[in-house]
């Protein structure tokens, strides 16, 4: 398992939509993130700022290239996210883990990355 945190910023005014939207994401989208390999995905919103962590089998990237490999899932939803998700590039960023502590101890670095979403079992 491999945890990875993004940042994302929302175009102006688009976080109640956007949280809205989310309330339930369509099931075709569900399942395409969980059979790419997505154990967990939380976001938190701040305002017009987004955090995601997410949780992957085999690690972010080999689940992104999944995704790519599915094709287009749901283009409405896409075209939705697109118009509330601010698309430059300044306006993401993947974070770089720094620290975790799990029931089996502390981690720093690129240790912090893959055990953050540890569970002890």
């Amino acid at each position: 398992m491999e945890v990875t945190v993004q940042r994302a910023r929302l175009r102006p005014g688009a976080g109640p939509r956007y949280s809205q939207v989310h309330s339930r994401i369509p099931a075709e989208i569900e399942a395409a993130l969980r059979a790419s390999g997505v154990m967990r995905w939380q976001i938190w919103r701040d305002g017009d700022s987004l955090f995601h962590l997410i949780e992957t089998i085999d690690g972010f990237d080999t689940t992104l290239e999944r995704m790519r490999l599915l094709g287009p899932i749901d283009p409405e939803w896409d075209e939705l996210i697109d118009s509330l998700v601010d698309s430059a590039d300044e306006s993401f960023a993947t974070l770089d883990p720094v620290w975790a502590m799990t029931p089996e101890g502390q981690f720093g670095g690129e240790d912090a990355r893959v055990v953050a979403g540890s569970t002890g079992a």
